[in-house]
Order: structure tokens, then sequence, then C-alpha cells
């Protein structure tokens, strides 16, 4: 397990932290102004790194039964309506309730995030290819779901810190702490989406949702904002945990 994790995290991290420094680079020296077509074509391809990296890996040291089935995970969009229906109001409340205390304004109308949700696929999604398709399942053959999720959710909000130094993007107007505390929420309740259903391709429609909301209620990001957040997470997750292990206990009588 630890050869597995230590390759996809290497490859990952290498990889995307040398697309985005360069972009970094590039916008610092102003050579590249960001928001254009070859920065974002950067910026897009440097996201997509953890999906190409488990599918590389995924292909090379499994079985073709074993990739056949990780493939059609990722892409089964075969789930009830009551599913995505619980997705999209799991990645809309974190994003409304900072409204409530003044963590956040509606900026935009609602079907903006709509509109975005295919674009927020390939801008976001399709990074739990690597973070929910491979890193999680595979730490919680060791630890909690919990000590997992904290670990991917610290790793998820690292590998985005070269963004920070690219001039131009959203994150050089963002808290990164307030950043790293959103991150870790969003981590809980993406475990609880991939421990009730095992979706890979439910996870990558959540993490696209939460983009699309996050251009329509806009964060004020300071930490005691995100410190709320992470607290609803916590709560729903250990609601979701509690359920889950007692169904597990009724099953065993």
């Amino acid at each position: 397990m630890r050869i597995e994790v230590r390759k996809f995290l290497f490859y990952t991290f290498a990889t995307s932290w040398i697309i985005w420094g360069s972009l970094a680079l590039l916008t610092q020296l102003n050579l590249l102004k960001f928001g254009n077509a070859i920065s974002m074509l950067i910026f897009i391809l440097g996201g997509i790194t953890p999906a190409i990296c488990e599918i590389w890996l995924k292909k090379k040291y499994s079985t073709k039964e074993e990739f056949k089935s990780f493939i059609h995970n990722v892409k089964n969009p075969k789930h009830s309506v009551s599913w995505y229906i619980f997705v999209i109001g799991l990645a809309f409340a974190p994003f409304f309730l900072p409204t409530l205390w003044g963590g956040a304004t509606m900026e935009n109308p609602m079907y903006l995030a709509l509109l975005e949700l295919p674009i927020m696929i390939i801008g976001g999604g399709l990074e739990e290819i690597g973070w929910r398709g491979f890193l999680q399942p595979t730490l919680q053959k060791r630890w909690s779901p919990f000590t997992s999720t904290i670990i991917v959710g610290v790793i998820w909000a690292v590998w985005h810190l070269p963004l920070w130094f690219v001039i131009g993007s959203n994150q050089m107007n963002m808290n990164f702490l307030w950043f790293s505390l959103i991150t870790v929420a969003l981590s809980f309740l993406l475990t609880i989406i991939y421990l009730s259903t095992k979706s890979i391709f439910l996870c990558i429609v959540f993490h696209a949702l939460t983009n699309s909301f996050w251009d329509v209620f806009v964060p004020v990001t300071n930490v005691s904002s995100g410190l709320f957040t992470l607290l609803f997470a916590l709560f729903l997750f250990t609601v979701f945990e509690v359920y889950r292990k007692s169904n597990f206990q009724k099953r065993m009588v």
C-alpha cells in the first residue's frame, strides 16, 4: 500500500507542480497573462494530473479486469435520482450556508452553476479519479475513514499550493488556511458519498458542482468562516458514521 500511495503522490505532485510552477513563473515574469487560452490550457492540464497519473498507474499495475472495472466506475452514471438529488444538496449546502453568517455573498444567478457544470467536470471534477478513486480507499485499508479523510484533505489542499503564485488566479485572493479548512470539509462530504455508493462518478459530479456553486456564492475567505463550514461537514459525517455503523451491527445480528 505504501509503495502504491508513494508512486501516485510522487507522479501527481511532480507533474502538477512542474506544470503549475511553469505557469506561475510565466505570469510572474509577465510573459503570459492568466485567463487567456494558453494559460487556461496549462492550468487545466495541471488540474487533471491526479486523474492521468492514477489511470496510468492502474493500467500498468492492475489486471485487465480490474482496470476495466475501474474505468466503468469512473464513467458509470447509472444511479438513482435520489442519489443525484442528495449529491446536489450536499454540494449546495457548504456554499449557501456561509451566506447566513456573512461568510459568502450570492453574486451570480443559480443557473450559472448549471451552465458551468460541464466545464467544471474537466476543471476540477476529474481530480476525483485520483483522490477518491484511489487515495481515499487505499488509505482506508490502514486507517479509519475519519483519519483517511483528514490525510486526503490536507494533501488535496497542499497540492493546490502553486496556484497561489499564479498572478491573476482566484487563489491569489484566498486565505490559504481558509482554503485548507474548506478542502478538508469537502473531503468529509465526499467520503460520505464514496462510502455510501463506492461511485467515483458521483464524486466527480459533486466536485464539479462545488466548483460551480463557488462562482454563485462568492466566499469571504476568513478562517472563522472556514471553521464553521468544517464543523458543519464534521457534523454530517458523524451522523453518517453513526448510521452506517448502526446498520452494520444490525446486519451482523
